[in-house]
């Protein structure tokens, strides 16, 4: 893959257009699986496939020549195919045919280049590049010690390795990851990327490297929710600073912080070009299997103590601020408090949008009264990872029907856009579809909504970076809408207060201005008069919101086709003239 971006750079360098297409063929076999990877570049004659495959120990891509390649950060091509069994290197260039294999012939590795032939039509359908210039690489996977993985899993390590990350974040590039069958035809196919978390820029600066004619351009992101580190997902863990030199992802790491749980938050690069530098001049900056920085290196210290510098005050208040948390959480008051309103809060909702059958025990399963919903409503899915819902239905005049999906949030993908219903297995008066999902960015939240004629249903959607994250925080019974109330001084101080769906939590901005203002010295709105009262309009407005579009959406309210958004208005001031003063007398104690 590195090669095939390397031979586009090399076109865009030269201002030559190009397709940017890389395709990844994946056939799956108990032994002997294939893997093709297939580019339409520059391709290459014989002479130039003897040098870059036949040869080690040379700078064959262009690094020395500065261009934006790869090059000899990499282990090289040959090593890729033997590390995996053996393999062919075909390509087009021009008018002819070239190719050469790399065979182990009684254990011993070997290298032999073909003749060149006339690039016919038959030989570009049969490796499928149908005219211009391209290469194909074909491996056999015919080591007993390596593994094939599985097709998700494949697709998920591919877009999240960290030295694929900018090629596969490049919008100049398209990477096509195919699996066939033993036939030949294609069962599945997936676009790959990769997008970084959703984050605040933090730390933005060029630091000078002690005792060299050098800098880093540091650039440091905080992530709402902790990402997943080395020490847990090794080159695929979304926390970390990406070591960039030029265009060349070469190491992901955080650095002497590596394993502190309060630098999960952070991720971001290190801009280094002098790093390329060393290597033109033969520096062992590298280790020796070349798969990331020496840090021995004299500059590799001093660019390691130059970039912890800046990131020690960042992660000291990171730890400050999860050890001031920690302590409003045990705080027994505040909880006693919250949870006696969370049980009334919970009251006035299941008042108002309980069904008047749910007195009656069933063993059926319910739909909402809108007569379609997803099951779960709330769901977690991992970045890189698919998740499934399941849309039901009643079985009433909608056999055979197809529901449409769509998401409110481009990373957060859909990919089963139309689905068709089928009877549940336990209850045939309920038709029932899965839809899978994909997660793209960490942070990202969505809503999944699906229409079926009139019927409209909704779940809510957020990517998570680690897998022990995707826990759904328990539930205060089936009817409870209110899990939790938070206090966040990082969420937008633009909006006060908001209902986290995903986690059924209401969400109070600390730091918004008018809510600041009623802080006590230890930042708490609870412990004087004022700061109850702001607290207890901010719930209301929090609640009754929330339960009128509920209310709506799930058909508890009867509401003119259309009319939505004007419904869920007036049921929210009706609410706040029906409950403010109760919610007021949950919340304003005067203690």
């Amino acid at each position: 893959i590195t090669n095939a971006n390397d031979s586009y750079s090399r076109l865009e360098d030269a201002g030559s257009s190009s397709s940017g297409e890389i395709v990844i063929d994946v056939l799956r076999k108990h032994s002997n699986s294939k893997i093709v990877v297939r580019d339409f570049a520059e391709g290459m004659t014989d002479s130039r496939m003897d040098k870059v495959v036949g040869t080690y120990g040379e700078a064959t891509s262009g690094i020395k020549e500065d261009k934006h390649v790869r090059g000899m950060w990499g282990r090289g091509l040959k090593d890729s195919i033997f590390g995996l069994g053996y393999g062919y290197v075909r390509s087009f260039k021009g008018a002819n045919f070239y190719s050469c294999s790399l065979l182990l012939k009684k254990g011993i590795p070997t290298f032999d280049l073909d003749d060149p032939i006339r690039a016919t039509v038959d030989l570009r359908q049969k490796y499928e590049v149908p005219q211009g210039n391209g290469t194909i690489l074909e491996i056999i996977v015919s080591r007993t010690d390596v593994k094939m993985p599985q097709f998700n899993n494949l697709r998920n390590y591919l877009q999240r390795h960290f030295e694929l990350r900018p090629i596969m974040s490049n919008p100049k590039r398209k990477i096509i990851l195919r699996e066939l069958a033993t036939d030949g035809k294609i069962k599945q196919e997936h676009v790959l990327s990769y997008k970084a978390p959703m984050g605040e820029e933090v730390l933005n600066e060029r630091i000078k490297i002690s005792g060299f004619p050098a800098s880093v351009k540091l650039k440091v992101f905080r992530s709402a929710m902790q990402l997943s580190t080395r020490g847990e997902e090794g080159d695929y863990a979304d926390g970390g600073l990406l070591v960039i030199s030029h265009a060349t992802v070469i190491s992901l790491t955080m650095l002497k912080y590596e394993n502190d749980p309060y630098a999960g938050y952070f991720y971001g690069t290190m801009q280094c070009d002098y790093l390329h530098e060393l290597l033109k001049n033969d520096e062992p900056v590298l280790t020796a299997t070349r798969d990331g920085i020496n840090w021995t290196h004299p500059f590799a210290k001093a660019l390691k103590l130059a970039v912890e510098e800046k990131l020690e005050p960042l992660i000291s208040a990171e730890r400050e601020h999860a050890m001031h948390d920690e302590q409003t959480k045990l705080d027994k008051k505040l909880r006693q408090k919250i949870n006696r309103a969370l049980h009334e809060l919970n009251t006035i909702a299941s008042t108002e949008l309980r069904d008047a059958r749910d007195g009656e025990s069933k063993k059926k399963i319910e739909l909402p009264e809108s007569g379609m919903g997803f099951f779960p409503e709330k769901l977690f899915v991992q970045t890189g990872q698919l998740a499934m819902l399941t849309l039901r239905v009643s079985a009433n005049q909608n056999q055979n029907s197809t529901a449409s999906i769509i998401s409110t949030n481009a990373e957060v993908a859909v990919l089963t856009p139309q689905v068709t219903f089928k009877p549940n297995k336990n209850d045939t008066s309920i038709l029932e579809a899965r839809i899978k999902l994909e997660g793209r960015q960490v942070g990202s939240e969505a809503t999944i909504v699906a229409y079926l004629g009139k019927n409209r249903a909704q779940a809510n959607v957020q990517v998570h970076s680690k897998k022990e994250t995707l826990i759904a925080p328990p539930t205060r019974g089936s009817s409870a809408l209110f899990n939790d109330i938070r206090f966040d001084d990082r969420t937008d101080p633009r909006q006060r207060v908001y209902y986290d769906r995903v986690n059924s939590s209401i969400v109070i901005a600390t730091a918004a201005p008018s809510v600041k203002i009623y802080l006590d010295d230890n930042n708490r709105l609870d412990t004087t008069v004022q700061g109850q009262v702001l607290l207890a309009e901010l719930i209301t407005e929090a609640v009754c919101r929330e339960i009128a579009r509920e209310g709506v959406e799930k058909g508890r309210y009867l509401v003119l086709e259309g009319s939505e958004a004007d419904a869920i208005q007036n049921h929210f001031i009706r609410l706040q003239n029906r409950y403010a003063h109760l919610i007021h007398q949950y919340i304003v104690t005067k203690e």
